[in-house]
């Protein structure tokens, strides 16, 4: 079996684990990526692959032939109507119908040993039985689910009367904030009846239009609320998840309420949808900051800047935060938090260039070693910069951007150009490893100035390195080209 195989074999095997909404939210991100032209290695193969599985009908999720996957698909199926409430980021406040990921193997592990472990023990036993049909299996998770309602209940209850059992309950689910994930998550459970044929009836993506002006998404929500007025937190997470614009929910509240006032919002039923946006405010806050940390990928940070910057500002542009002390607190907490991140990002900005546009050495065995975490810095610093000029108020950095703008503008210039002019006085070897900084820079150059100044720069580096080379400017791209092609290729 070819390398490409294995790869798409893998690829295919780990989307066909993802569930149907997953799935469809990673086709829409990488059709996203590939409008934005992005040269993200596998990108059309992952598309393509992802693509088919959406476009092609689902088997039942307990149809596996091997024992062991049906078992574990489970817990997976028990949990299936969550998935429009699930997050992976631990909130800094608890937000009432967004319920975190990892919660749910606490919750399992819990139930399967200490509430109901007989009933769990035959379903799983079922599921690893080849003789017993999918549909079986998925009707003796149904039963399950709907016999845990009353479970979860029991339990919750009693948490309630004693403070011992309490004690218990939360040692197994993570304090006072697992016994609230678990009020959750029985509340969607028990309202699986009309609730999963609300989600049904409401559009998977909702536009800003939609929640501004129609009104067809305002009166099932209306009366969704009306008849089920313990449930708004629920509704608005569900919809706050499928929304194109999160901040038109403000003014979707005030709709709702009758009156566009933030003080009569917070006063009514409906201002959990309110609060679910403070509550996403706070989860691109923590996903920018794992970005900036912890991810690999260079742009992500400033894409998740991006994202925060969007929903801040259409938050401050539809409502009055000044007059709700409780939803101006939050916000300003996030903002707070990003802004010492962002600032401490471009401190560092001429440094990280300067870094990446250091001239490559040859390793012992010739090998020309380029600093990729060097490069990958640079370029994350860069497109933070180039967001931040037209953010600067959302994240307080008007002055350490202008000085950065200026020091960046002035470090790419002069290094860049210095480059270029190296390059053409080189010898031997070295016109490789001054080809290679001269790419880079002229990559940085094209994401800060824009890809007519590096087209500029790409025909006087062509003309460096023939004069470096003693040729003609070749047609095609020399060996060291395609080396830091590949390098750069990812940006």
């Amino acid at each position: 079996m070819t390398r490409s195989n294995e790869l798409e074999i893998k690829i295919r095997t780990y989307l066909s684990s993802l569930s149907p909404k997953a799935l469809g939210s990673l086709v829409r991100n990488l059709e996203n990526s590939k409008r934005k032209e992005s040269t993200e290695p596998h990108l059309d193969l992952i598309l393509t692959a992802a693509a088919a599985l959406v476009q092609k009908p689902q088997p039942a999720a307990i149809d596996a032939p091997n024992a062991e996957l049906r078992r574990a698909q489970v817990h997976k199926q028990f949990f299936s109507p969550l998935e429009d409430f699930l997050i992976d980021e631990a909130l800094p406040l608890r937000q009432e119908g967004r319920i975190h990921r990892p919660m749910l193997d606490r919750v399992w592990k819990w139930f399967a040993r200490d509430v109901m472990p007989n009933e769990v023990k035959t379903v799983l036993d079922q599921a690893g039985n080849a003789a017993v049909s999918g549909e079986r299996v998925d009707a003796l998770v149904q039963a399950l689910r709907t016999r845990a309602v009353e479970a979860f209940g029991e339990a919750l209850e009693a948490s309630e009367i004693s403070e011992k059992k309490r004690r218990i309950i939360g040692v197994e689910l993570g304090g006072e904030r697992g016994i609230a994930e678990l009020k959750d998550i029985q509340k969607v459970f028990a309202a699986e009846r009309w609730l999963a044929p609300f989600l049904q009836s409401i559009p998977e993506r909702v536009n800003e239009h939609r929640l501004k002006q129609d009104h067809d998404v305002l009166r099932l929500v209306d009366k969704c609320s009306n008849r089920f007025p313990d449930h708004v937190p629920i509704i608005a997470a569900a919809l706050v998840d499928r929304s194109d614009t999160p901040s038109a929910l403000c003014t979707f509240a005030g709709r709702l309420a009758g009156d566009e006032d933030p003080r009569t919002i917070a006063g009514s039923q409906f201002a959990p949808f309110v609060d679910i946006v403070m509550s996403e405010a706070e989860r691109l806050q923590i996903r920018a900051l794992d970005h900036r940390h912890n991810s690999n990928d260079p742009a992500a940070f400033s894409e998740a800047l991006s994202d925060y910057h969007a929903l801040v500002r259409g938050v401050e542009r539809d409502m009055d935060l000044s007059m709700s002390g409780r939803w101006h607190k939050r916000l300003a907490d996030t903002k707070r938090n990003i802004s010492g991140e962002v600032t401490r990002e471009l401190k560092g900005a001429s440094g990280a260039i300067r870094r990446a546009l250091q001239v490559p050495k040859f390793d012992a065995d010739g090998v020309l070693k380029t600093d990729q975490t060097a490069v990958d810095d640079a370029v994350r610093t860069l497109r933070v910069v180039t967001m931040a000029r037209t953010a600067s108020e959302t994240f307080a950095v008007n002055e350490i951007g202008k000085q950065t703008r200026q020091a960046v503008e002035q470090t790419l210039e002069i290094v860049t150009r210095s480059l270029i002019t190296d390059l053409g006085k080189a010898e031997g070897h070295q016109v490789a490893a001054h080809a290679s900084a001269a790419d880079v820079a002229i990559k940085l150059s094209e994401i800060y100035f824009g890809a007519d100044y590096a087209a500029q720069l790409r025909r006087s580096r062509e003309a460096a390195f023939a004069k470096a080379s003693n040729q003609e400017t070749p047609s095609e791209p020399a060996p060291e080209r395609k080396l830091v092609s590949s390098v750069l290729s990812r940006y």
